[in-house]
């Protein structure tokens, strides 16, 4: 092997002076389609992908799950190769053997990974075109983190003691020893006569370490196999995981001090050098002009982002979902393909837009979209009835952000769509939390200095009434408030009795009300189901006997919704009470939630499209539709174990008018939707004019007519002339 040291690159001090620095500005949403491509409940882990296939390791086989850390910490079990082709739809096992494998790497027909079933670990290969299997290393030492491509596969050795990179040739049945100097090199990979891996490179002044225990540094190394000639970047504190595609390497790194993860890539072209992402950024993979990585935001989730060098702009592929954060781990990409996995198991792939993926097939429901609030704090959690609009609003709150909007302090505030006012409601240093109304009366819960409370405020009076204490998020129908203290209540507005619902030991919450009819989440069973209650009857029924999680109720007139898991998503639900029967409403395979409900219109958060849209049913039409095409719906979330959920962010619904809470401006605005079918021709404006007000007779006049909303005309004079054009001309005998 030669080793070119004229050829060894300054990229310390490019780094320093000339780096392009991309780094961690916001990104948009990246569009086009995601797809589960995955869905069991084992886990899922090391992920590739070429063409039309997706290969992982994965733990169901196992006698009893793998923990994600277990695999890096010497996990003696049985880990399997499994393959996805999306041509056929079809899952595949690669690997049945009762032992571990793991890292696979794929390149058109074959699949290379490490396995253990000899006691040390081994390179194997399988042939998707003869389906065979073979042994490619049989040293009796190490070999691991395989990659291949076309005919040549590398891999890491530690045969000679040190960690070497080694190359086997399919095409010749030969192996070759690519390094062979003392110190370790790792982690390679392969892009036509290149191979590229990270290197040990011992540090000869002790007084340039960080830090005193450092005896090494980090490079990244790149072998030409035509010219045999070997090509080191200039060190760093630690770097990992290099992938290359032509030219192209992308690779992470530890900064100066060690304090921070990033993103580098180098063009051996140009001999370039760029960051792409600075600050707990990891997993980084590239094909042609696209970088894919995942990035903690201090929101303590990772992000799945892409870069695209050749425009410079960044994305974010993982989106905010319903009662999903959008985290995402270990992407790879293939052309316009990018495959992730996500929180829980399973896999999902990112079909970008200019793949030319098709839209969502649903229909968009026609209507008109309004904007209801336009400051710039947060405005959240609507209800609308009739004419009148409630939420929760920020902007009185004590604490100022950088663009001078106020936060802290939640008030409630209404708009009247009849008159076009907006109200504030309630001026004081309480937090109020979601306001529910009904005719004259908005309810909200209240978190004073010691305790939670309900109030109540008559807009015809402008009185505000204290109704109970130690509760919170009641609803409202006519003069009955319901609530849940880990029971269900019922407050009588005329009567001004507290009467329980539910007397069980059981924890109960989200209850809903419609007429004499009351239902909820009850948890008695072990699991959330829905149950109900008939006030004039004093009779309780459960609604739902799936064991799995039901919650979040609706109702209205004899039906009854409900977010459900039962699918292993979430999906809505119908109950009808005149039938007793129950309906799945959506067979979508990501999750719906959130469900409000209005005669025969189910309106709930839907995130199919990688981001939260309103939807619709009607049921009277079994039609779909789908309500905001922004993808900036916004809701609360649960942590990952939470099995109640949130109720926040639910849309609601009156009539033909649906509301929700909006983040397409940067804060939480409160927006409206309203149905096709309530928006009647608009009334004619009269709008006459002439060109001539004044003169004696005879005199011509030119009388025009551009009225508003205006699709005839009719032009009557008093003296037998009329006309049915937009504009006319006549010769009045009089003054």
């Amino acid at each position: 092997m030669k080793i070119n040291k004229k050829t060894t690159i300054c990229f310390g001090i490019f780094f320093v002076l000339f780096l392009t620095t991309v780094g961690n500005a916001a990104a948009i949403l990246e569009e086009g389609t995601r797809t589960r491509i995955v869905s069991n409940e084992g886990n899922q882990t090391s992920l590739d992908i070429y063409g039309d296939r997706i290969v992982w390791v994965d733990d169901r086989n196992d006698e009893g799950q793998t923990d994600y850390w277990d695999l890096y910490l010497g996990h003696d079990g049985n880990l399997d190769i499994y393959m996805y082709d999306l041509s056929t739809s079809t899952e595949s096992q690669i690997t049945s053997n009762n032992s571990t494998q793991f890292k696979p790497a794929i390149y058109e027909d074959r699949i290379v990974w490490q396995d253990n079933r000899n006691g040390n670990l081994d390179i194997y290969m399988y042939d998707l075109s003869t389906s065979t299997e073979t042994q490619i290393t049989e040293s009796g030492s190490n070999q691991s983190e395989p990659a291949i491509y076309e005919d040549k596969i590398v891999w890491q050795d530690d045969r000679n003691g040190n960690l070497d990179i080694y190359l086997y040739d399919l095409s010749t049945s030969t192996e070759t020893r690519i390094t062979t100097n003392e110190s370790n090199q790792s982690e390679p990979a392969i892009y036509g006569d290149k191979i590229v891996w990270v290197a040990e490179v011992p540090i000869d002044d002790p007084e340039l370490a960080p830090y005193s225990y450092l005896t090494v540094y980090n490079a990244i190394c790149v072998y030409n196999l035509s010219t045999s000639t070997e090509t080191q970047l200039s060190p760093g504190v630690r770097m990992w995981n290099p992938s290359i595609y032509g030219n192209k390497i992308v690779w992470e790194q530890e900064d100066a001090v060690g304090n921070e993860h990033m993103i580098n890539t180098y063009d051996l072209s140009t001999s370039t050098g760029s960051l792409i992402a600075y600050e707990r950024a990891g997993s980084a993979d590239i094909y042609e002009d696209r970088i894919v990585w995942t990035q903690d935001l201090w929101d303590f989730r990772d992000h799945v982002f892409m870069y695209n060098i050749s425009t410079s702009t960044k994305t974010e592929l993982t989106s905010e979902g319903v009662h999903e954060l959008g985290s995402g781990r270990s992407p790879a990409i293939y052309g316009d393909r990018i495959v992730w996995l996500p929180p829980g198991g399973g896999i999902y792939m990112f079909t970008l837009a200019s793949a030319g993926s098709p839209a969502d097939d649903s229909s968009r429901e026609a209507g008109t979209e309004t904007q209801i609030t336009t400051n710039g704090s947060e405005q959240t959690n609507p209800a609308i009835y009739g004419d009148r609009i409630v939420w929760m609003d920020s902007r009185t709150g004590n604490y100022v952000d950088q663009s001078g909007h106020h936060y802290g302090g939640l008030d409630i505030y209404m708009y009247n769509l009849s008159t076009h006012n907006e109200i504030q409601i309630t001026n004081d240093s309480s937090n109020k939390k979601l306001p529910a109304i009904y005719e004259d009366i908005i309810v909200w819960g209240e978190s004073g200095s010691t305790n939670h409370e309900v109030y109540v405020y008559n807009i015809s009076t402008s009185n505000k009434t204290k109704i109970a204490d130690d509760v919170y998020y009641p609803v409202i129908y006519k003069d009955r408030i319901v609530w849940s203290i880990n029971d269900i209540y019922l407050y009588n507005l005329s009567t001004s009795v507290k009467t329980p619902i539910s007397t069980d030991t059981s924890y109960d919450d989200y209850p809903a009300i419609y007429e004499d009819l009351i239902v909820w989440t009850d948890s008695r069973n072990g699991n959330l189901d829905i149950y109900m209650y008939n006030v004039s009857t004093s009779t309780e029924t459960r609604i739902t006997t799936n064991d799995s999680i039901q919650r979040l109720p609706a109702i209205y007139e004899d039906r009854i919704v409900w977010e459900d898991k039962r699918n292993g998503n979430w999906d809505i639900y119908m109950y009808d009470l005149s039938t007793s029967t129950e309906t799945r409403i959506t067979t979508n395979e990501f999750n719906q939630g959130y469900p409000a409900i209005y005669g025969d219109r189910i309106v709930w958060v839907d995130d199919r499209s990688n981001r939260r849209d309103i939807y619709m049913y009607n049921l009277s039409t079994s039609k779909e539709t789908r309500i905001t095409v922004n993808g900036s719906v916004k809701v609360g979330f649960e942590s990952e174990d939470d099995t109640w959920g949130s109720k926040e962010g639910k849309p609601s619904i009156y009539g033909d008018r649906i509301v929700w809470e909006d983040i397409r401006n940067g804060n939480a605005d409160i927006y409206m939707f309203t149905l096709a079918s309530a928006e009647g021709p608009e009334l004619p404006v009269a709008d006459i004019s002439a060109n001539i007000t004044s003169g004696y007779s005879p005199l011509s006049v030119q009388f025009t007519a551009p009225s508003e909303n205006t699709t005839e005309w009719n032009w009557d004079f008093g003296d037998g002339a009329t006309s049915v054009s937009y504009t006319h001309l006549t010769l009045p005998t009089k003054r």
